[in-house]
């Protein structure tokens, strides 16, 4: 058992839509269809969710999607920030068609924490995002940065931008940026479809230069970090990891809830959700589902996890790396949606 009477991060999709067509993208954004559409949350669903997850004690509720901010009645969404007492809200965005106006309304709402992705410097974001955004993509990171009190830029390496990802490191750290996490593609949505998944060996190479250049750049003048647990057997994890899709310091002590409420824990080998927030609160699915996580934690030793991390990289069967995420299994299998 985790010991933990409530999560210490959830994330939480807004939407399944966006506004690109990024190769990688684990929700299969443009190709969802209708019936799972129509079963998303409510805006009102979504703002009793965050205030439920405030009253457990979550430390932090991370908005993402697609991308949260098109999402019909998101702005309505973002009135529930000034109520919460205890959680921090960070927004995962993509920053690529904001007006200045919108971005001052993210920051207003009390928002002080923002993620911004970003896969490359122009040439490589363009084939890694198909549209031609990247210099609105900076400048409203930029505007975002200089308003908010937390903020990092995410770069997902994958097959297309491995070459790249240390440009765009210097690149924004030349534009005044001072935090990037590298986050490995995994097998959910098209990253695994499009073998995007890098090597082992590729993934080591990636590591080593990280290395070097935090040896070579204090992270008080900029602080890149690999966010990918299990890659050297024995390696001690960092105190605490940043990003919400990987343990945050102990594993289980993170939910995800997905844009039709099913909650589910590790995205590595939780084959199913923990429940439903259409059926029951998130702190009864919570309480109900520590003896199914104790279950899991026995199956699935550190060890074991490592081997699944990779086995998806070295997959090659004729229709790639199987299906990995419940929302995969959904679109492609017709599996159940609540």
């Amino acid at each position: 058992m985790t010991g933990y009477t409530a999560p210490v991060r959830a994330s939480l999709d807004v939407t399944y839509a966006c506004d690109l067509r990024c190769i990688h993208c684990r929700t299969n954004t443009g190709e969802i269809p209708v019936h799972i559409r129509r079963k998303m949350l409510s805006i009102e669903q979504l703002q009793d969710i965050m205030l439920q997850l405030d009253r457990m004690g979550t430390f932090e509720i991370t908005l993402t999607g697609g991308e949260p901010t098109i999402r019909k009645g998101f702005w309505q969404l973002l009135d529930v920030v000034p109520k919460l007492r205890h959680s921090t809200v960070t927004l995962i965005t993509n920053a690529a068609a904001h007006t200045r106006e919108q971005l001052d309304r993210i920051v207003d709402s009390g928002i002080s924490s923002i993620r911004v992705s970003m896969d490359g410097t122009r040439e490589t974001f363009a084939a890694v995002r198909l549209m031609d955004v990247f210099d609105t993509v900076v400048e409203n990171s930029i505007y975002l940065r200089d308003r908010v009190r937390s903020f990092k830029v995410l770069t997902t390496v994958m097959k297309t931008n491995q070459h790249n990802v240390f440009d765009l490191a210097h690149y924004l750290r030349a534009h005044g940026f001072r935090r990037q996490d590298l986050i490995l593609v995994r097998a959910h949505g098209r990253g695994g479809r499009n073998r995007l998944l890098l090597t082992e060996e590729e993934t080591m190479a990636v590591h080593r230069k990280v290395t070097e250049f935090k040896r070579d750049v204090p992270a008080t003048d900029f602080d890149l970090n690999l966010n990918a647990p299990y890659l050297v057997p024995g390696e001690k994890l960092r105190p605490f990891q940043d990003v919400v899709m990987f343990p945050y310091l102990v594993r289980d002590s993170s939910i995800a809830i997905s844009a039709t409420g099913d909650v589910t824990m590790s995205r590595l080998y939780s084959a199913a959700p923990l429940g439903n927030t259409k059926d029951a609160p998130v702190q009864e699915i919570w309480t109900q589902g520590q003896q199914q996580l104790v279950q899991e934690q026995e199956e699935f030793t550190e060890e074991r996890l490592r081997e699944i991390f990779w086995d998806f990289a070295t997959s090659d069967g004729p229709d790639g790396p199987p299906l990995t995420s419940l929302l995969d299994r959904q679109i492609f299998e017709g599996a159940e949606v609540r």
